[in-house]
């Protein structure tokens, strides 16, 4: 397996954490992106890449004249978001303001939303807004918020926010299109690549995965895999496999630290809807005069894969073993009131 170049390695790891890779150069673009985008206009980087995610994976990202899209696994779009991405592609397309080829690309945020609102009439809104950040701004950043300057004349008004579309929008949003068209075609795959897929997904298997003894027989293929992005590290214990990724350090932050908490206090698992008020109860025995957000823990606890959901329970995974930390309920307390 031939080593990865640092371009080649700058494109597949955003399209790990991203999910596409554009291929305008704007005044913001930083030397080393631009230089990636270069890279990608020759063919054997195409093939280089590919070749990657064929051997790691089993499939390879879609492309649109040097776009690429990679939407697996995780990164997947929910059903239910599907509608709202469409239907804003359909009224970005359609915008008077953006049929020239001009530099300004600055347009109104409610004139989008009140255009898909006309498709997605099942959604107020604000919803509309909060899915339309979450793709567009969030996930693809390929809307930038934009706010006007204003003068101590203004400081009284409300003031009209607005995103600025990324020049590479209609290929993106043809790449998502052909994607969608093309559906998810089921393709054989090697036990490295199950592997792979499931380390993706869930950063972490325990021994008692089915993949458990294919990881064994291939560990040092599939880290040496991982390792040429410069990035992730396959740690190995004796019930689990962990991928590191070093762009993710374990955080100091209170919700983090309440994740590993209520981690290492789940036992052999808890009910579902039992998770909030154990949440609460953590965070009053670690933090009893802070205010930690609920929907930070939990966040925390998905990031860092220090949970598993099955049949409506949740239960610790082995990476809460991985860090010291005593709790109350650790110590054999019985819980409150408020769990029961």
């Amino acid at each position: 397996m031939s080593n990865l170049r640092a371009t080649e390695r700058l494109i597949i790891n955003q399209l790990m954490d991203h999910g596409i890779f554009t291929s305008t150069i704007t005044p913001q673009t930083t030397g080393t992106t631009a230089d990636a985008i270069n890279a990608l206009k020759r063919t054997v980087t195409q093939q280089r890449l590919n070749s990657y995610f064929k051997n790691l994976l089993g499939v390879v990202p879609d492309n649109y004249q040097e776009n690429l899209l990679f939407l697996f696994g995780d990164k997947r779009l929910e059903p239910e978001s599907v509608h709202v991405l469409l239907a804003t592609i359909k009224a970005v397309i359609n915008l008077p303001e953006l049929q020239n080829a001009q530099s300004d690309r600055v347009v109104p945020t409610q004139t989008i939303i009140r255009q898909v609102h006309s498709e997605v009439v099942e959604l107020d809104e604000k919803e509309i807004r909060r899915r339309i950040t979450h793709l567009f701004v969030d996930r693809f950043a390929l809307f930038v918020p934009d706010m006007p300057e204003l003068g101590p004349s203004d400081q009284t008004q409300e003031v009209e926010d607005y995103w600025d579309i990324s020049p590479d929008f209609n290929y993106v949003a043809q790449c998502l299109v052909n994607h969608l068209q093309a559906g998810e075609s089921a393709q054989p795959t090697t036990p490295m690549q199950r592997v792979n897929r499931a380390l993706l997904n869930k950063r972490y298997l325990s021994r008692d995965s089915k993949l458990w003894p294919e990881l064994l027989v291939h560990k040092a293929e599939i880290a040496e895999q991982w390792a040429q992005l410069e990035r992730f590290e396959l740690e190995c214990g004796d019930d689990y496999a962990l991928l590191l990724d070093r762009t993710h350090q374990p955080s100091k932050a209170k919700p983090f630290v309440v994740a590993i908490a209520v981690a290492r206090s789940l036992g052999v698992g808890l009910p579902v809807d039992k998770l909030v008020p154990r949440i609460h109860l953590i965070i009053r025995q670690i933090f009893p005069e802070e205010q930690v957000g609920i929907s930070l823990v939990k966040q925390a606890l998905t990031d860092n894969a220090l949970i598993t959901e099955e049949n409506g329970y949740v239960s610790p995974t082995p990476i809460a073993k991985r860090f010291v930390m005593r709790t109350v309920l650790e110590q054999d307390e019985q819980p409150t009131e408020e769990e029961s």
